[in-house]
């Protein structure tokens, strides 16, 4: 598993902003899709560092990596499926990926066709279409 090419996916996917904005649900974001919480320093209006926001991704890519392994541990599958979860414990965050049950249950069969179309059959895949088909469609093509 290259993590600085997930990395680099992951960026792409997420876009870069230096100062608050909100996401497509109206969340306080920065930086490459890290979503501000209460006690983050960030403040509206002001324009921060790469450097800076660089940081809180490497940080927020950390808890997404130990989050996907956490939630692979017990399932013998490809490391491409792995990186997929990763990316949606990126996006998405641990809690909400773990109600992709049915996406886990065909990944445990090794049906990757199947965890592929239980990802398109979600919340998410309805608020980020393009980026949970592109998703779905790599776990799809697994073997």
């Amino acid at each position: 598993m290259n993590l600085e090419i997930i990395k680099e996916e992951i960026k792409k996917e997420e876009g870069f902003r230096n100062s608050m904005y909100r996401d497509h649900l109206g969340f306080a974001t920065i930086g490459y899709g890290h979503l501000v919480k209460p006690t983050d320093k960030f403040k509206e209006g002001v324009i921060y560092t790469e450097k800076e926001l660089e940081s809180v991704f490497e940080y927020d890519f950390s808890i997404a990596y130990k989050d996907m392994e956490s939630l692979t541990k017990d399932l013998d599958i490809v490391d491409d499926a792995k990186e997929i979860i990763l990316h949606m414990c990126f996006q998405l965050g641990k809690p909400k990926v773990m109600k992709f049950q049915r996406m886990f249950e065909n990944l445990r069969k090794k049906d990757y066709v199947g965890a592929g179309l239980e990802m398109e059959d979600s919340r998410w895949a309805k608020q980020t279409p393009a980026r949970a088909m592109r998703l779905s469609e790599k776990m799809k093509k697994l073997t």
